[in-house]
């Protein structure tokens, strides 16, 4: 590998040997890399590529800022004018506030009068009547539950032995 030519130095170990002895002084050259730096810059910023600069975010895009100034302004025109909703619309925003009135119903009269007469036996007539539509005598609902239970779970099995297969 020593003996790779490598243009201007002529071989690698010439090369490397240069590059070791320009490096020791380098530390003294340290303070001159700023200056050196910015005075670069200064010379060949100018020279730049505009749109690289915008493309890598050194400078802002005047289209990007044309397009954003537009979109604000018809931001600013569509809160300026007002929306015209139709008048069914209308008429329910400006009821919204309102309570609404309740009919009052045939129960509620009921109610009503038996809670100023202290007669709380048509509820209880009431109560009677939803109670026997809900026990049904004679019934077993426990068992019917219990019958649906196996049927499901047989069902699920059958389900399973399918997927299996």
């Amino acid at each position: 590998i020593r003996t790779l030519p490598l243009p201007l130095f002529g071989s690698l170990q010439t090369a490397t040997s240069f590059t070791l002895a320009k490096s020791r002084a380098l530390p003294r050259l340290v303070g001159w890399a700023v200056p050196l730096t910015a005075g670069a810059l200064w010379f060949v910023w100018p020279a730049v590529d505009e749109g690289w600069k915008i493309e890598m975010g050194f400078k802002s895009d005047p289209e990007a800022a044309l397009k954003a100034a537009e979109a604000s302004q018809a931001k600013e025109v569509a809160k300026s004018t007002p929306v015209e909703l139709p008048t069914e619309v209308m008429e329910k925003v400006e009821g919204a506030y309102k309570a609404h009135e309740a009919a009052e119903t045939e129960d509620d009269k009921l109610l009503a009068k038996a809670a100023v007469t202290g007669d709380f036996t048509y509820l209880e007539s009431k109560w009677e009547e939803f109670n026997e539509k809900a026990i049904r005598p004679g019934e077993d609902d426990d068992e019917e539950d219990e019958d649906e239970d196996d049927d499901d779970e047989d069902e699920e099995e059958e389900e399973e032995e399918d997927d299996e297969e």
